[in-house]
């Protein structure tokens, strides 16, 4: 069963450099699946960014949990005065 197709318009220049891109990295592959790993390989940056970001929050939550818990054992040896 072949996949149904359609046309994109892109500038010469967009063509050009997809299929020098096609021929030097992906072995001239058909363009449909270029195109495809391409955006997953896109996908996948923007995934590894998430977690690099969500990876840098929680390292702050720590760091406030932290601060609250010291904060916490001050106030505790307050109280006990």
């Amino acid at each position: 069963m072949t996949a149904a197709t359609t046309t994109i318009r892109v500038s010469v220049a967009t063509r050009e450099r997809l299929m020098r891109t096609r021929a030097q990295d992906f072995a001239d592959a058909p363009i449909d699946d270029v195109i495809g790993r391409l955006l997953d390989e896109h996908a996948d940056l923007a995934l590894r960014s998430q977690l690099r970001a969500d990876a840098e929050h929680a390292r702050s939550n720590a760091d406030d949990i932290a601060e609250v818990r010291r904060v916490q054992a001050d106030m505790d040896e307050i109280s006990a005065w």
